[in-house]
């Protein structure tokens, strides 16, 4: 079974808030990982950064952004060009709203990609330009930057509980690979009952956003027992057109 990488997800709070949806990091021990859905979201961040937050002052949305129509208080974005504010002072505009019904199955196990969204993230303050890269674990990232947010589902239709290992690889138009510290997935090492099924969102950082986006690949993993031996195989990879 595949170890999966420790990734901060201090700007990724701010971001999945905004979008309506939980998210936590990949953990390198599937074992120390907490369980969660997404109906009651929370994220892992690390103990400094949590601070930073607890202590942080909001950041003061311009007057002209606020009578701007298209501003979400709330920050729930549904519609292209809607935008909102995190607390660190990050931008963040959906691009795209795409409702998708795919579906990829192995004996056993059956993931579902239900939406997938595209954002434009731009970072107003120094603060929050560290932050998102403190999040991605990246020295470097472009301001402004491009993330993805897919929504899936994964059902266990065998009669005992399994895990899974969530996104194994994301490509993008066919060729390029996202690094595995530009995915924030909070379905890495969750439990999935019998004849059961949860919902997770995933983060994926793209880069700048001059990049187009015509193809998405996720290649999902299979199933495993306790003991980490596999009980289902990885299925196919889904393909999402943009």
């Amino acid at each position: 079974m595949l170890r999966k990488r420790f990734m901060l997800t201090a700007i990724l709070a701010a971001g999945l808030i905004l979008t309506g949806c939980g998210g936590q990091a990949k953990s390198s021990d599937r074992s120390s990982s907490n369980s969660q859905n997404s109906s009651s979201p929370q994220v892992k961040v690390p103990e400094k950064s949590a601070s930073d937050q607890a202590n942080m002052k909001p950041y003061s949305v311009p007057n002209t952004e606020k009578h701007n129509r298209r501003y979400q208080k709330s920050g729930l974005l549904t519609l292209p060009g809607q935008f909102a504010y995190d607390q660190a002072g990050t931008k963040l505009t959906l691009f795209q709203n795409k409702r998708l019904n795919q579906q990829t199955t192995s004996p056993g196990i059956r993931y579902q990609i239900t939406a997938a969204k595209r954002f434009k993230n731009n970072a107003k303050t120094k603060r929050a330009m560290q932050m998102a890269q403190q999040a991605f674990n990246i020295g470097q990232i472009p301001n402004p930057y491009q993330t993805l947010q897919i929504k899936f589902t994964v059902k266990n239709t065998t009669s005992h509980a399994v895990k899974i290992d969530g996104i194994q690889k994301i490509s993008l138009n066919g060729s390029r690979t996202v690094a595995s510290n530009g995915i924030s997935d909070p379905s890495a090492g969750q439990l999935i009952q019998k004849r059961s099924a949860r919902t997770f969102s995933a983060m994926i950082l793209v880069g700048p956003t001059s990049f187009k986006i015509h193809q998405l690949d996720v290649k999902f993993s299979g199933s495993f027992n306790d003991s980490g031996q596999p009980v289902s195989q990885a299925p196919t990879a889904i393909t999402i057109r943009f």
